[in-house]
């Protein structure tokens, strides 16, 4: 199925609130479907070209998004916190036939690269969308480049479909607010799932946690996703919180850091009807992959869950099976990193397993936990060190609702733990009590040798913590220590 047909349909219920503009507009998803086809029939787009989008959630970028695909072309959202430098490189990768670009962000564009205004939305045309072959193009997502240039994710429509047709499902006539931007995959998949569940989108343009709170609250809605800063952030709102009503929110979900038990307790006290669960994807193997137990067993809260029957996966490098990096099969898999054979061939083996670079810890049950990212594993006196596996242990301290741990130099060590924390709401806690928690749970050199206490974390462009900025941070703060 053509990914651009996620929105179809006569149907005169809410498909989208876009809340770019200085008012508020909603689209039925007939309405829609309706000015998709318009610009279908306008845009030059040729089957298996490659265009761009850069700029905000809008239903402007929406529109344009599902268009490009359904003409055949291949949709390449772009990060707008890039900068031009990068973007000129993405332009160039991908070989980008034209950019379509919001108004704020043209120019930005090296002169050699044909640059567009967004279109703007007009209805009354019709328009048979392309049907894609088996393996067909349909989305390219550039990665964060947090290790270099960012790279080129090829996504086929039925890779996609394949993560689509199930989730849609699960949010059939949900509505839930999307604050993630859509150049992201958790945004993007979220889009399109409710869409074709036929469900409704409140479309943000970045994300404020009172306006997001209000969102909710005058929408109704029944499913958000995020990242555990962004529920930190809302905590923060108790003013606004205890005058709205937020019993409509059915399920959280949340992704790219695991939850801490202190922040599920204060958000399930804000989100009563609410089930809260740890979410797992990635651009190049998709997401899902975990959920229920077969058996009926409860997922533990801070568990990503079972692996679900269309994935295969298997922990490797580890002591023994049930802990190590993980490597998954999975029908939502890439179809390559553009234009890097060698790094594709790092990635994803000849018989299609993706290594993910996460490593994870298996229970007795099954159950899959998160314990950190192999390349965030730095070497502290011989010892190995996994910044995901200490901050978990930080936030086994009710008074901790987030953490993240960075390495410093050190002459002696090679490198050292520092952590950053952000404490639960109205707790207490000096930095030797952070230390200890450490020291009480794990050999001494997992322990933070300094503790900066942050209001929040600060977010990359894809709303994951960023840690870059924070090891800039602790190597300036270090430098100012003397150590």
């Amino acid at each position: 199925m053509n990914l651009g047909d996620s929105v179809r349909g006569d149907s005169n219920d809410i498909a989208l609130v876009d809340l770019s503009a200085s008012e508020p507009r909603t689209f039925t998803h007939a309405k829609l479907d309706g000015l998709i086809q318009s610009l279908c029939a306008v845009l030059p787009v040729e089957p298996g070209s490659r265009y761009g989008l850069l700029g905000k959630n809008s239903a402007e970028f929406v529109s344009l998004l599902f268009a490009i695909m359904r003409r055949g072309g291949v949709a390449v959202p772009i990060n707008t916190k890039f900068p031009d430098t990068t973007l000129a490189y993405i332009a160039a990768d991908a070989e980008l036939v034209r950019v379509y670009a919001a108004a704020e962000e043209l120019g930005r564009l090296p002169d050699e690269v044909e640059e567009d205004k967004m279109p703007s939305l007009t209805a009354g045309q019709i328009w048979a969308s392309v049907k894609p072959d088996a393996g067909q193009a349909g989305l390219v997502l550039y990665t964060s480049g947090s290790t270099g240039v960012p790279k080129g994710v090829l996504l086929s429509h039925d890779s996609q479909w394949a993560m689509v047709s199930r989730m849609k499902e699960l949010l059939a006539g949900a509505a839930g607010v999307i604050a993630a931007p859509l150049y992201h995959m958790n945004g993007l998949l979220f889009l399109m799932s409710l869409l074709a569940g036929g469900g409704s989108v409140i479309l943000m343009p970045k994300f404020d946690a009172r306006t997001y709170l209000e969102a909710i609250a005058v929408y109704r809605a029944n499913v958000i996703t995020g990242v555990p800063t962004m529920l930190t952030l809302m905590l923060k709102e108790q003013d606004l919180m205890n005058t709205l009503d937020l019993s409509s929110v059915m399920a959280i979900q949340v992704g790219s850091a695991p939850l801490s038990e202190t922040l599920i307790t204060q958000v399930q006290e804000k989100f009563p009807n609410a089930r809260i669960s740890n979410g797992y994807g990635t651009t190049e193997a998709g997401a899902g992959m975990f959920g229920s137990h077969p058996d009926g067993i409860r997922v533990p809260s801070l568990s990503l869950g079972y692996p679900q029957p269309h994935v295969d996966v298997r922990l490797v490098g580890g002591a023994d099976d049930s802990e190590g990096v993980l490597e998954v099969q999975t029908p939502a898999a890439m179809t390559e990193y553009l234009n890097q054979p060698a790094k594709t061939t790092d990635k994803m083996s000849a018989d299609g397993w993706i290594n993910t670079g996460d490593i994870m810890r298996r229970d007795a049950d099954g159950f899959f936990y998160f314990v950190g990212r192999d390349d965030d594993m730095f070497n502290c006196g011989g010892e190995n060190v996994y910044p995901g596996e200490v901050e978990r242990i930080l936030e086994s301290d009710s008074r901790i609702a987030e953490s993240c741990v960075v390495a410093v130099d050190d002459a002696v060590k090679g490198q050292k733990p520092v952590a950053f924390v952000v404490l639960a709401r109205d707790a207490v806690i000096s930095e030797q009590a952070v230390k200890d928690v450490a020291l009480s749970k794990a050999p001494a050199y997992m322990h933070p040798r300094r503790v900066y206490f942050l209001e929040v974390m600060p977010l990359a462009g894809t709303n994951k913590i960023d840690r870059k900025a924070l090891a800039t941070l602790a190597a300036e703060r270090a430098a100012s220590d003397g150590n």
